[in-house]
């Protein structure tokens, strides 16, 4: 299965363009300087190997090899904070970086035009803290009309900084589904199997091995969530008046790839709760208000994403749109199918058929989408234990109950209120060696 994001990549960065000429013949600072580059450059090159690829087994290189740069680079980011007279004279380094979430931006939009300012005057405001000539009013995107990730770059030092620690959250978020990628479908179909009279249940040992990858994937993307978080607060008030020609480094895009990251973690915890209930209390109420939540910080991301400009939205990639949109359908049905279990339980079979019916028509829905990331979840579901219920309610309200058979309209207006969830983003520090 392929994971619905894609990380950033950059160009090469040397380090005389890092350092205005005075402080170069500090030989020390300039070793340092060079080894911050060195780091750059394997994380430049682990970045652009993992794109070429859609095997997530080795992402824990380009994990360290971020990791590895973010600590000279937050040392880097501090030293130019307390040395900005020293940096007044110089000129920027220009630092390129290509879009993660966008493959195509019409140039229609304007988008191409270059939106410097002059280095070194104040076109409305030292927005990025320092001298312009050295952080840059303006940034510029590069290329034309190719499907491929687009480009962007500006002489903002917290640019660099906020393109880097997205790369680390995403690489987080990818390390998170390389550990359940192999047990999604299995998982997602055993929580409601294990409701459904006659369904194999997994074996303590495999319940066991799931839940430790479900719990280590679940605070990876509690991690990144908490990195999206660090970029909104202390990276994105410096780039504020940054024309980047890309919307990553916005606001409500790095709220919606928390949101999604959040919700992600709560669908595994969910998994966990399932797969831990020693004393077997679950009811199919806990599970359906629990997923509705989750439906519901889906919805959530979606409309952070619509906030965007009509150019902007149109430019995010189909993968990121298809997975929230096909997410929210997945996870609504799975919650009818345990409102289903709610109400066949309290003889309402009526109802019970009704939320069976829409839970297959949305997870028919899903299917018919062969490139959707969701789309052989809900196969292996309508393959699985949704028809043998559907088929049980519907002989117990045609037998038993004789009930009508409420509209779609009616039953979403039934819904139950989510829960609560418990997933909560996990702070990011800089690392120590920054400091």
């Amino acid at each position: 299965m392929r994971y619905y994001l894609r990380n950033p990549k950059t160009k090469v960065v040397s380090p005389s363009s890092l350092l205005p000429p005075a402080l170069q013949r500090d030989t020390e600072l300039y070793s340092r300087i060079s080894k911050m580059c060195t780091l750059r450059e394997a994380m430049r090159e682990r970045l652009k190997a993992q794109n070429k690829t859609e095997d997530l087994s080795r992402i824990s290189t380009v994990l360290t090899a971020i990791q590895n740069y973010l600590a000279e680079l937050h040392w880097y980011v501090g030293y130019f904070e307390s040395n900005r007279d020293a940096f007044k004279d110089m000129v920027g380094v220009d630092f390129v970086w290509k879009s993660a979430i966008v493959r195509k931006l019409p140039d229609a939009m304007g988008l191409s035009r270059v939106r410097y300012t002059k280095r070194g005057v104040n076109g409305g405001g030292d927005s990025d803290g320092g001298n312009n000539s050295v952080a840059g009013l303006g940034a510029r995107i590069l290329g034309g009309r190719s499907t491929k990730q687009r480009r962007t770059q500006s002489t903002s030092i917290y640019m660099e900084l906020g393109f880097t620690l997205l790369a680390l959250a995403i690489s987080k978020s990818m390390a998170a589904y390389s550990k359940v990628a192999t047990l999604d479908t299995e998982i997602e179909c055993e929580t409601i199997n294990a409701m459904t009279p006659g369904a194999r249940i997994i074996s303590e040992e495999e319940g066991e091995l799931g839940v430790d990858a479900l719990k280590r994937a679940a605070v990876e993307l509690r991690e990144a969530a908490g990195t999206f978080q660090y970029i909104i607060d202390n990276v994105l008030p410096h780039i504020r008046g940054i024309r980047l020609g890309v919307p990553d480094l916005t606001p409500d895009i790095q709220y919606m790839l928390q949101m999604l990251s959040l919700a992600d973690s709560d669908r595994l915890s969910v998994r966990v709760w399932l797969r831990t209930d020693k004393n077997q209390s679950k009811t199919p109420n806990m599970p359906a208000n629990l997923l509705l939540g989750i439906q519901e910080r889906y919805s959530n991301a979606v409309s952070a994403l619509r906030t965007l400009q009509s150019g902007e939205f149109r430019s995010v990639s189909s993968e990121i749109q298809n997975y929230m949109r096909d997410g929210q359908l997945v996870i609504l049905a799975q919650a009818m199918v345990y409102l289903a279990q709610v109400n066949s339980d309290n003889q309402k079979y009526g109802n019970a058929v009704g939320f069976m019916r829409d839970a297959r028509e949305l997870l028919a829905e899903v299917k018919k989408r062969n490139g959707s990331v969701h789309a052989q979840t809900a196969d292996m579901l309508l393959k699985g234990p949704l028809e043998p219920l559907y088929s049980l309610y519907r002989r117990n309200n045609d037998s038993i109950s004789f009930e009508p058979v409420p509209s779609s309209d009616e039953l979403r207006a039934r819904l139950p209120s989510g829960r609560a969830l418990m997933s909560r983003a996990i702070q990011y520090s800089p690392p120590a060696a920054a400091a």
